[in-house]
């Protein structure tokens, strides 16, 4: 009998809770066998393409291979949840929580209120990284000159 192959989890939203994990084809992480990203990838450059395919379930390899992580680009990753939550959401709704429909657009509410209460803070944050890209663009530039 065929074992059943490995699903790859998801990677969340930095607010999001762990135990809320779901695999890259949408299954509750906690119910099904997975791995982390990063052991997919590493089996994946270890045993080549179509090895990893005999153990890994090929809709949650190709998503992966597909989608950033937040760290990647977290527009990207935002665009994700958009694309999950609203064109997909119906179609998985029996097999995920009842808030995942709406869970996205909550949060967002959320770091509207929070931005709106703590504007000055906000602000001081863009300041911020936008200083530290500057710096490291002149850094950059400094090092193809040299």
């Amino acid at each position: 009998m065929k074992e059943p192959v490995d699903h790859i989890i998801r990677p969340r939203l930095p607010w999001r809770p762990e135990s809320a994990a779901i695999t890259e084809c949408g299954y509750d992480a906690s119910k099904v066998k997975s791995v982390m990203r990063d052991e997919f990838f590493k089996r994946l450059k270890e045993y080549g393409e179509q090895r990893s395919a005999l153990l890994t379930c090929m809709t949650c390899m190709s998503t992966a291979k597909r989608w950033p992580t937040w760290q990647d680009d977290p527009r990207l990753a935002i665009s994700r949840e958009v694309e999950w939550e609203g064109a997909h959401w119906s179609s998985f709704m029996r097999e995920t929580s009842e808030r995942r429909g709406h869970l996205l657009r909550d949060e967002l509410f959320a770091v509207e209120s929070l931005i709106a209460a703590h504007p000055d803070e906000f602000r001081d944050l863009l300041a911020s990284i936008d200083a530290r890209r500057q710096w490291l663009d002149r850094k950059a530039k400094n090092e193809r000159s040299q």
